[in-house]
């Protein structure tokens, strides 16, 4: 059995070495082994930057091919400066003078403006003596409050019906309020 095992061991010995022998030695390199890579950076100015970089392999063994490596930046860096302009609104709350609604009461108005633009309104003072009084300022601040604002900076406002001393007083709190803007 070690007779069988010692020919098959010359057998593939002979074999082996019989193939390096006939075939050339570059079947079997990848081309790559004992190779010096020398890079030498070209840079050609251009509209938006960028760069080539190319390279000449010069072999030590007998090697036929040169590769040559290139390679272009994935990335162009921008140079436009970004500008950013931050704008601050600027809240207020005014509140108009109060005025007298006939025998019913007083008016007064708060607004609030930001941006020079009125967001919000209410009633600070409003007829409230009475039940009847009571009645017609629930119904009318909330259509005199929607006219405000739909007015937008002016006090150039319908008023609501059936309330014209309310409405009349809120009209003139609301000038004195938009009076010191």
């Amino acid at each position: 059995m070690i007779k069988y095992k010692a020919l098959s061991f010359v057998g593939f010995t002979l074999g082996a070495a019989l193939v390096l022998l006939t075939y050339p030695p570059t079947l079997f390199d990848d081309g790559l082994t004992d190779v010096i890579v020398e890079i030498e950076p070209t840079l050609e100015p251009t509209p938006s930057p960028s760069a080539t970089i190319s390279a000449t392999a010069e072999p030590t063994a007998s090697i036929t091919a040169k590769p040559t490596v290139s390679a272009t930046p994935s990335a162009t860096p921008s140079a436009t400066p970004s500008v950013t302009k931050t704008v601050v609104s600027v809240t207020t709350t005014l509140i108009g003078n109060p005025y007298a609604a006939s025998k019913y009461g007083t008016v007064q108005v708060q607004i609030v403006v930001s941006g020079g633009v009125i967001t919000s309104a209410k009633a600070l003072l409003f007829p409230d003596a009475d039940s009847r009084s009571s009645a017609i300022s629930s119904t009318a601040i909330p259509i005199l409050i929607q006219q405000t604002l739909q007015a937008q900076n002016s006090s150039d406002i319908q008023g609501a019906t059936g309330a014209s001393y309310t409405s009349a007083a809120w009209i003139d709190s609301l000038q004195s309020a938009l009076a010191k803007m």
